[in-house]
Formats: structure tokens, sequence, C-alpha cells
């Protein structure tokens, strides 16, 4: 029998798609994601099991809304594609417990629409909530512009059900907040980017939605950020919800992208500038707008930040907020570029930015800089964008990787995770022993190196 023969004996020939049928997909946000020519879609967790068991050795590749910008859900010919699209079910949402036990293929927004009427939500939040799904924000440990408040993915899961390589499943999908009996093998699972097992199903822990919401945008010398942002968050306490940054080419560039008349704040003349987005989560409209004023108004006064303007409307609010979302699909217009995802420590957020400028123009001849990001966790989005040819990725990736490895504290990824991307690069940038250690994870949980090949480590599986 062929691999597809036995694939569609395990599951129906309805649910294997030869290279006919994905002609007509798409491949999301990678372009090699649908490049294995077969792709199985398993109901649960004891389908999938069937598949591994039914196919010894044949590796598999993960897919969830196929949103990962580092050529995670990558495939080859002779491997399988695991779409999760038909694990889409919302199977308990447990007010009392604030605990909601979805399939992995559910995406944020469905997933929102089902908890807005109980008057909660996920902590997590991402741009591309109508198409990445709960198991894929798992797998990647997703973070966004939430990260703040409620931490990354890892901080929102409970319990998880997961599929090992041998089709052995594991359910871990315990709603308890506290559970110290034995390891916590879920945490092994959650970022491993399908690496080590297959998530199935998430018991996610639940947040009560904001009441009211406040939004300004913040113009600040970049170097004050550091004495802006404990201030924010002493004036603001838990109310603080998101910190927000564009650098001024990134902020003029977007707004223009957008359609959207940029607003005319200072933002710092006698230094770097730096454009932030602010926002407040309070028990009414009226708390929430004062708690934000009364928090900005002193550091006005005093000089540590430049202007500010308060969103007076849901309308204004949204005109704030376009123009950041432009800097997520800046390159979404076809315009050549590579784009990075690294974290710092808050006080070398500018410092990062200066020096990379300053080596790209010395190394590159016409490339633009644009960075974004959520700057209250230390995180930074860079686009580099040329005005003509684009140099190669190899030489690219050393400046910016070579930039940042003179900061004490830093990573290489932030929250969008390693795939095949990244991988030439955690290589040099890890401690040996580190490396060494998810080396080891890797072969016990996964001896064959069937699960996701190639992604996070050299060596796994046939690529």
């Amino acid at each position: 029998m062929t691999l597809a023969e036995i694939l569609a004996r395990e599951l129906g020939a309805e649910h294997v798609l030869g290279p006919e049928k994905l002609s007509l997909r798409h491949p999301g946000w990678c372009a090699q994601s649908l490049d294995a020519g077969l792709l199985v879609r398993p109901a649960d967790a004891a389908e999938l099991s069937a598949i591994l068991k039914a196919t010894p050795g044949v590796p598999v590749v993960p897919q969830g809304g196929v949103t990962g910008l580092v050529e995670g859900t990558a495939s080859s010919p002779g491997e399988i594609i695991v779409s999760f699209e038909r694990m889409n079910r919302i199977e308990q949402i447990d007010p009392a417990q604030g605990v909601a036990l979805v399939g992995a293929g559910v995406t944020l927004a469905q997933l929102d629409a089902a908890l807005e009427p109980h008057g909660l939500m996920a902590g997590v939040d991402i741009g591309a909530r109508d198409s990445c799904t709960i198991g894929g924000m798992v797998s990647t440990n997703a973070g966004g512009i939430r990260v703040l408040r409620y931490g990354m993915m890892r901080a929102s899961v409970l319990g998880l059900e997961v599929v090992r390589a041998d089709g052995t499943v594991l359910d871990l999908t315990s709603p308890l907040m506290k559970n110290n009996a034995g390891y916590d093998l879920k945490q092994v699972f959650i970022g491993s980017e399908g690496t080590l097992g297959l998530v199935t199903k998430v018991a996610l822990r639940l947040f009560p939605r904001p009441r009211a919401i406040a939004t300004a945008l913040v113009g600040i010398d970049a170097r004050a950020l550091s004495a802006f942002m404990p201030r924010l968050r002493l004036a603001l306490g838990e109310g603080l919800a998101a910190l927000e940054g564009m650098w001024p080419d990134c902020y003029r560039r977007c707004a223009e992208f957008q359609g959207v008349t940029p607003l005319p704040l200072q933002a710092g003349p006698d230094g770097p500038g730096l454009f932030l987005i602010a926002e407040a989560f309070g028990p009414d409209d009226t708390a929430a707008q004062t708690a934000l004023e009364q928090a900005l108004v002193p550091m006005l006064e005093d000089g540590t930040i430049r202007d500010a303007v308060l969103a007076q409307s849901g309308a204004e609010r949204a005109r704030i907020w376009r123009i950041r979302e432009g800097a997520g699909v800046i390159g979404g217009d076809g315009a050549p570029g590579y784009h990075y995802d690294v974290s710092l420590k808050l006080a070398d957020l500018d410092p990062y930015v200066q020096r990379l400028q300053a080596k790209v123009a010395d190394a590159f001849d016409g490339i633009a800089v644009l960075v974004f990001g959520h700057v209250g966790d230390g995180n930074l989005h860079l686009s580099l964008m040329p005005d003509g040819t684009l140099p190669p990725r190899d030489a690219v990736d050393a400046v910016v990787y070579g930039v940042l490895a003179g900061f004490e504290s830093s990573a290489i990824s932030a929250e969008h995770g390693v795939g095949l991307e990244k991988r030439a690069a955690l290589q040099t940038y890890r401690p040996a022993g580190i490396l060494a250690a998810m080396g080891t994870l890797k072969a016990a949980f996964d001896p064959e190196g069937r699960l996701n090949p190639g992604k996070v480590l050299p060596g796994n599986g046939p690529r």
C-alpha cells in the first residue's frame, strides 16, 4: 500500500489530501508549508495516534493556522502534514473555575467570541487572532500585546493533551490551578514548536474581560524609556495592560502604509524619538481615562515625556492602533525585506536600535531599519527594507545578531520561535551546554526525529 492509502484506511479518503487538492490551499506565511504534497486531517487525539502508529518512522509536520514567521511549518516530500483544522471544538467553558477546554484547532477569535457572553477572555492576544490556533499558540509559546499584564501563553496553560511520536496519548488536561503531583510535563511541550509532541487539546486559564479601556499615544525621547516605564507601572498598577512602541521611521511609514494621517506629536527633538501606545484597563470609562491621564500628566510636566494624546472615543483609539497594526504587515505589499524578533532589557532597547542602525548603514547601502514592538516587555520587531537589491540573508543576520550579542541579556527570538529560519543563529548564540541539554530532551521524546523535522535543532530528522 502507498502511504496515502495507509492514511486513507485510518482516516477515510476525504481527510487525506494529495497534491491536487493542496494546490487549492494557501500555504500561509511559509511558502514551503505544503511541499510535502500529503496532508491529513485527524479529528482527535485517537485518530492522530492511529496515524502515527500506522506510519512508524515517517516524519510529520504539524500545522495550525500557518501564521508563524520562522518557517516552522515548512514541509518536504516524504513527510506527512498534520492539520488540526478538524480539532476545532470548544469542549467546555467553566466560568466558576475560570477554565476553557478547547481543541488545538480552535482559533483565538473563535474562542474569544465564545467567551464574550461569559465576560471572560484569553490572556494572550495577537494580531493573527482570526487565523492562529490555540494549539499553535501553545506550541510556539505565543506572546503579543498583553504579555505585560498576562504573561506569555505558557502562563495561561493549565493542561494539555499531547500525542507523542510513537502514538502514545498523554492526557495532561487537568483544570487545577495547583498540581504538584510529579513532574509538570506540559511545560516540556509548550514552546517546543511541535518537535517533542503534538498538542491536540488545551485547558486554558481565563481572565475577566476589561469593562473599559483607555488608550494614549505618547511621544518620548527614547533615552527616557527606563524612567518612564517604572513610573507608569507604579501609577497604573494592575491596570497597565499594554505598552507598544514605534521608532519614528517606522511610525511614519506605517501611517502612510495604512493611509492614516499621523498624529503630530513631539517625540524628542533633543534625541532619538519614540512613539508609545499605552493602554489601561478600568472598571468604567471614566476611571480608566482618569487613571491614565493622572499617570501621564506629571511626566509631561517634568519633561519625562514630550507629548501625549489620550483617545477620547473608540474611533480615536482605533486610529492609534491602526498605525501600530500596520507595522505587523509593513512588508505585506510584496516589498522585499528581512524581519526579526529580538528581546533585550528595557534600558538596552534604544541603544541596540541606535547601534544597529549605524552598523547597517556602514555595512549596506540603502537599507531602512524599521523598528517597533512590545517595548513594555523588552520585545523588538525589526524590518530591514532595502531601496534596491536585497543583500544575502546570512550577511544581514550576522549584523543583526552580532550587534545583539554585544548586550549581556538578549535573545534572538522573543516570541516567534526558532523554526528553520533561526536554527543556525541558535547554534551560534546559545551556549553549548544549553544546546546539548536541548538535544538530550529531543532524543528522549522523539528518538527517531520524526516530529517537525529540521526545526529548532540541526540533525532533527532527515533535514
